[in-house]
């Protein structure tokens, strides 16, 4: 019997620019790993969604994505920065193409990548 994935949650979360107008990733990164935790989330430039938000919402964030079971800490941390904008649980499809993002950072024999949650030394 296969493994049950476990449901996955993708947040549209506000960044700071940097000298250069793009994502200050170091920045981002800093926020994440206080407010989800290290190795708990996973982030592209991309919308992996079936339907992207709409162009305004997307310049102004990027998609992280996250297990589930570790959006309500996530938000309640956020608060009162409010950078989270919403959240939204991820459809199979779109699940399969974070795996994808995952196996360009993370492969394995299988042919899947591992989210960093995954990883056996997390």
């Amino acid at each position: 019997m296969e493994p049950v994935e476990e449901p996955l949650r993708c947040l549209a979360v506000r960044f700071q620019q940097d000298a250069k107008g793009e994502v200050d990733s170091t920045e981002l990164e800093n926020y994440l790993n206080c407010v989800i935790g290290p190795r708990q989330w996973l982030s592209t430039t991309q919308w992996l969604f079936i339907e992207p938000p709409s162009p305004e919402d997307e310049a102004v964030t990027v998609p992280v994505v996250v297990p589930e079971r570790l959006v309500g800490r996530a938000i309640q941390k956020d608060r009162p920065s409010l950078r989270i904008i919403f959240d939204h649980r991820t459809t199979p499809a779109e699940t399969r193409k974070w795996r994808w993002v995952a196996f360009q950072i993370a492969p394995n024999a299988q042919g899947q990548g591992r989210f960093p949650w995954e990883a056996i030394d997390a």
